[in-house]
């Protein structure tokens, strides 16, 4: 491949005397790692100044040009080779350079980076020679790519200018050397929180910790990891360096760059490496019977695996009886990041949405999360500016229920719109308290003690259960369209524990710079089996339901036979959304949610709708103050 098939047009140009701050703003703004430098009187390429030559300006203000930081060599022909250009590049220890015609004719072709040459050689089909991470990854002075959470930000600055390592990897500390994050000249592009000499009203500030600057939430790969899955996630996101880490400890075993990735394209694998034995756990294939597909409401009311006679009458508690006065509330305008800190501070998996006068906009919960995660595709990445995310997650006008009506009316109006709250107002319209899904739990765990076995309320033979193995985009589709919050994960052998909605394992990573390219979303992997999360990292292969699944103790499933307050007991116990079931001969057969619950209440409204039954509760003191509902 030659160097003209590489090339593509340059964000940034400047000329020779623009202020160095300013074309660091450019670089920033248009989000770009090379700015080209000409000379526009004669039209002639003066220089450029990459990622690495733009952050030597360590303060606010320079009184340096373009052309003091300007690069005259390397300079790419078009007629070159990539493995030339790719050799000149990790020679010089730089990002990317300018390709012009040829010498004796220097005109402009374009720009190209190491990210760029990457993303071609995957989009024409380019297949690597060597497969995984192990056949190419750098294992040898390891130290020179390693920094930690904190220490100062000039100790990485020096490895990135002085010593052209082309990013870092950020470890907890030296007695917990696990990943935490990565530090490119990306990072430093981004923000000035690092400068060196910045001041305050109060005078001088400290210079800042790697912590602060870091991207926090490290990519990472293990040996076995197909290369073609690092190419993509490091060339899409102008990762420059991942560490690779053995699965079993979580510590860094070596770094892949993306000169490793190039080569392992062009050149195979590093003389001595072989393929490793273990191969990678990947999404198997979905069957096409196991396909989500669209589901009427109507069907989701009535799928249950062993049907019975309906209850027709209701409990006799009203919304107002079982409603909260009150529930955390986050702005429109909030990050999502804030709200996910909202939620563990006031241990909730539901939040109000009001505008900035107070004004109630909608709802978010878990399962507006969850319903916004299947939308993103199995490669987990950044996505969309947080402020807009909180926006396409939120259930705005979620449904109102009025104070006597009945919580199977309330069940019902939460099953059509697909919703975990309900908001119950009075015959003016005013708010008079909020309804989430656990209070109607709550409510049948109280009351309705054999009402219903567990077969009479669970989704038909099979649909709850996945494959420790399927993408974990596959499952989240599955819980969203079939309506069902919790997930068996079952191999055909063993039940390995349940995919519960209430506790999938993510969060939103906003860094220092607010802007629509810097947003991540961020698995939290447990370093440890027991204890606080402690290391954060984001899975290079698409994330697998194995990753996200809450594992239980043995035996913990129900039966079909049991009663559903059996299963109540088993969520509470655990903090899940849903149980495995299994039937008299012990054989697994699906899941029993909480949206399975919530569905056998709504049954007995639409039901009583049917034979034009009302589904309000009038109470009256009569005898010795019993109380009567219709």
């Amino acid at each position: 491949m030659k160097a003209r098939e590489i090339a593509r047009k340059p964000r940034v140009i400047v000329d020779p005397d623009t202020p160095a701050t300013y074309v660091r703003a450019l670089m920033r703004e248009y989000d770009e790692t090379i700015a080209l430098i000409i000379d526009k009187k004669r039209e002639k390429l003066e220089g450029y100044i990459t990622w690495r030559e733009i952050i030597q300006i360590t303060s606010h203000y320079s009184i340096k040009r373009a052309i003091d930081l300007a690069l005259t060599y390397p300079i790419a022909y078009s007629n070159d080779e990539i493995d030339k250009i790719v050799n000149e590049l990790e020679k010089e220890k730089i990002y990317g350079l300018p390709i012009v015609k040829s010498k004796e004719e220097p005109i402009l072709v374009g720009v190209t980076t190491l990210a760029d040459i990457v993303k071609k050689l995957y989009e024409t089909g380019y297949k690597p020679l060597a497969e995984t991470v192990a056949e190419t990854m750098t294992t040898g002075n390891l130290e020179e790519y390693i920094v930690y959470n904190n220490e100062r930000v000039s100790k990485a600055w020096s490895k990135l200018v002085y010593r052209g390592k082309p990013g870092l990897i950020v470890l907890r500390s030296r007695e917990e050397p696990v990943p935490v994050g990565i530090l490119t000249p990306g990072e430093l592009l981004k923000t000035g929180k690092w400068f060196f000499h910045r001041e305050s009203e109060h005078g001088l500030k400290t210079m800042a910790k790697i912590k602060r600057i870091m991207l926090r939430g490290a990519p990472t790969a293990t040996p076995e990891t197909p290369i073609e899955y690092v190419a993509r996630l490091m060339a899409e996101n102008d990762f420059t360096v991942i560490p690779v880490i053995d699965e079993e400890t979580k510590k860094i075993v070596g770094v892949i760059t993306l000169y490793d990735i190039i080569k392992a394209y062009i050149e195979g694998a590093k003389p001595g490496r072989v393929k490793p034995v273990k191969k990678p756990l990947l999404p198997i294939i979905v069957k096409p019977e196991e396909k989500p597909s669209y589901i009427s409401t109507d069907k989701i009311l009535s799928q249950v695996l062993v049907s019975r006679k309906q209850v027709e009458t209701l409990t006799g508690l009203t919304a107002l009886e079982i409603a909260r006065p009150e529930l955390p509330a986050v702005t429109i305008n909030d990050t999502i990041e804030h709200a996910r800190k909202t939620m563990i501070r006031y241990k909730t998996n539901y939040l109000l949405v009001v505008d900035e006068k107070g004004g109630l906009i909608g709802v978010i919960t878990k399962w507006n999360m969850l319903k916004a995660l299947g939308l993103m595709g199995p490669i987990w990445r950044r996505r969309v500016y947080d402020r807009l995310f909180i926006e396409h997650i939120v259930t705005k006008d979620p449904p109102r229920v009025l104070i006597n009506d009945s919580i199977e009316e309330v069940a019902l109006k939460m099953v059509e719109s697909k919703t975990e709250i309900a908001i119950v107002v009075d015959e003016h319209g005013r708010i008079q308290g909020f309804i989430t899904k656990d209070d109607l739990i709550e409510a049948y765990d109280k009351l309705l003690r054999e009402r219903a076995r567990v077969e009479n309320i669970m989704t038909p033979r099979m649909l709850g259960i996945v494959h420790p193995h399927h993408s974990l985009n596959h499952a989240i589709k599955k819980m969203t369209t079939f309506y069902i919050d919790a997930l068996t994960v079952y191999d055909g052998s063993k039940i390995h524990g349940v995919l519960s909605a209430n506790r999938l394992p993510f969060i939103a990573y906003e860094d220092s710079l607010i802007s629509s390219k810097s947003k991540y979303v961020v698995w939290v992997k447990r370093v440890k089996e027991k204890g606080l999360r402690r290391a954060r990292y984001i899975k290079v292969t698409p994330l697998l339901v194995i990753d996200a699944m809450v594992k239980l103790p043995p035996d913990t499933y129900v039966k079909t036979s049991d009663d559903v307050v059996k299963a109540i007991e088993y969520m509470k116990k655990h903090n899940i959304d849903g149980v495995p079931v299994v039937d008299e001969d012990e054989k697994v057969v699906g899941v029993v949610a909480k949206t399975d619950i919530i569905r056998e209440l709504a049954r007995t409204a639409r039901l009583r709708i049917e034979r034009g039954l009302p589904v309000t509760v009038s109470k009256k003191k009569k005898g010795r103050g019993e109380e009567e509902s219709k």
